[in-house]
């Protein structure tokens, strides 16, 4: 028999749910797809009674796997961050939910910026704005669906809505609530934000706050059914996903940061109060009392490497070509890679939409090797780009995601960063971190800490290397300096192809 804690990750393209026994071990794990719907060019919306649907099937699958002895202590849900999930009096959605990653408010962001009301945001929340805002994208349905908001009762956000499911509760925590509503360092609703959109009422459509480990209802009836779980088990208030993953990993001590090495490379450390001062464009996240993380997610992650080895290494083993440009000196024999590969620019530590990825310095001498350890040492210093904005010396990084599987690049981590590289046990780190808030919760566990440590394992740890770390310092100010001075040359590139486009457009055909 297992007494076991149940965490979801109710993520932007996949939902899991996993079991965990009080030891830290995954017990049950389920996941299923969660697509992406795009009714516009640059819109991303997901069907929220859909989206429900789903997280009930991940629930009853690891639920109906469990031994018929074991007991179900709690359930917690994380999950995509931002975005506006809207439900009406009866508690039914009043249209799709629209997701962080859509951009229909870019132009009210932009507007933002210039008139002053970005700058208010980031005083009181922290956190800069951006288009997968809620507070735009309420701004954006003020203007073009008036009656959507006049339907809507109450804003969520996604695992909100999935918590209202299980339990009939309409509740908010911390950490979504600082984008953008919660004045950081009163721990509370803002009324100058609020007062920054045209929209009326949005005061009152927002749900009451919980701290992420206290218990907001029970498993209804109704929900029981749905999922299989027994009705009444508890659920709590929980976090979205990079808090989450931050406890999952196990970075809840001050000092202590982590990073996900994915698509993006989401990068954070552990502060006991607000920061008196922000440097660089990020959030910073109000988890629960003497609990916030200044986090930044840079766009520079792992497609460099996808890139490179498409393009660059003729498809070659990772572990060969690794091995090959490990004795390549730092700074590439002077060949420096920018990473900003995506077609969406660069996001934090600065915004730039018109930022592109490149090599300076290339020259003769320079083979493939010198290009592939460039691109590995590029985001690395991205990484290091938002660190040193974040402006927090680090004891030690707990790293994850794709990029944590290459022991090459979790050195040149440690070596860039000057800080010890740790990888924590398991996968799932959101899901398990929402599943240890709910064994404090239940008073399985004295605090977060109690609980990582008693449950959240080690494996590799990467210590920085002595005679590389000033190596890195040097090039690193290279790195910084010339993408500064890019900034102008990058919107000129913008500016000039769009011209080119049009003659293109306008040109006689032969």
């Amino acid at each position: 028999m297992s007494r076991v804690l149940i965490g979801v990750d109710a993520g932007t393209s996949n939902l899991k749910a996993a079991a965990y026994d009080l030891d830290g071990d995954e017990v049950e794990i389920s996941t299923i797809e969660n697509p992406v719907e795009n009714p516009e060019s640059g819109w991303q919306e997901q069907n929220m009674t859909t989206n429900w649907k789903k997280t009930a099937t991940v629930i009853s699958g690891v639920v109906d796997d469990l031994d018929d002895e074991d007991e179900v202590l709690g359930i917690g849900i994380t999950g995509q961050g931002d975005g506006c999930w809207l439900i009406d009096e009866e508690g039914d959605p009043v249209r799709d939910a629209i997701l962080w990653s859509d951009g229909r408010a870019s132009d009210i962001v932009d507007e933002w910026v210039e008139d002053g009301r970005a700058d208010t945001i980031r005083e009181v929340t922290g956190t800069d704005v951006f288009p997968g805002v809620t507070l735009p994208i309420i701004q954006w349905l003020h203007e073009n669906e008036p009656e959507v908001l006049d339907e809507a009762d109450t804003v969520f956000y996604c695992k909100d809505w999935l918590k209202y499911k299980l339990t009939g509760e309409r509740t908010m925590d911390y950490s979504d609530a600082t984008l953008p509503f919660l004045d950081v360092e009163a721990m509370e609703y803002s009324d100058e934000v609020l007062e920054l959109t045209d929209a009326e009422g949005i005061e009152e459509m927002l749900p009451r706050l919980e701290a992420p480990t206290n218990v907001i209802g029970e498993v209804t009836a109704e929900a029981a059914v749905e999922t299989g779980l027994p009705e009444g088990t508890p659920v709590i208030s929980g976090t979205f996903d990079i808090p989450a993953c931050a406890v999952g990993s196990g970075a809840v001590r001050p000092g202590e940061s982590s990073s996900i090495v994915g698509t993006t490379s989401l990068n954070q450390t552990v502060l006991t109060e607000a920061p008196d001062e922000l440097h660089g464009r990020g959030f910073t996240l109000a988890v629960d009392e003497g609990f916030y993380l200044r986090s930044m997610a840079s766009m520079a992650g792992t497609p460099n490497i996808d890139w490179s080895y498409d393009n660059i290494a003729n498809h070659r083993e990772y572990a060969d070509v690794e091995e090959e440009i490990k004795d390549v000196p730092v700074g590439s024999d002077g060949l420096l890679y920018h990473p900003y590969l995506s077609t969406s620019g660069e996001r934090h530590p600065f915004l730039k939409t018109s930022a592109r990825a490149q090599f300076i310095g290339l020259s003769p001498e320079h083979s493939q090797k010198h290009l592939m350890r460039a691109i590995y040492e590029g985001v690395a210093l991205a990484m290091k780009d938002s660190f040193e904005h974040i402006d927090v010396e680090s004891d030690r990084v707990m790293i994850s995601g794709g990029g944590s599987r290459s022991e090459f690049w979790c050195q040149m981590f440690a070596d860039c960063l000057d800080a010890p590289i740790v990888l924590p046990g398991g996968d799932e780190l959101g899901a398990k971190g929402v599943a240890l808030m709910v064994g404090v919760a239940l008073g399985e566990y004295d605090d977060l800490e109690d609980a990582v440590d008693q449950t959240v394992t080690y494996g590799d740890r990467f210590e920085p290397n002595a005679e590389n770390v000033p190596k890195y310092d040097e090039w690193y100010s290279f790195y910084r300096e010339s993408y500064e001075m890019m900034f102008d040359v990058w919107d000129e590139r913008m500016d000039t192809l769009k011209r080119l486009r049009e003659k293109q457009a306008t040109a006689p055909t032969p």
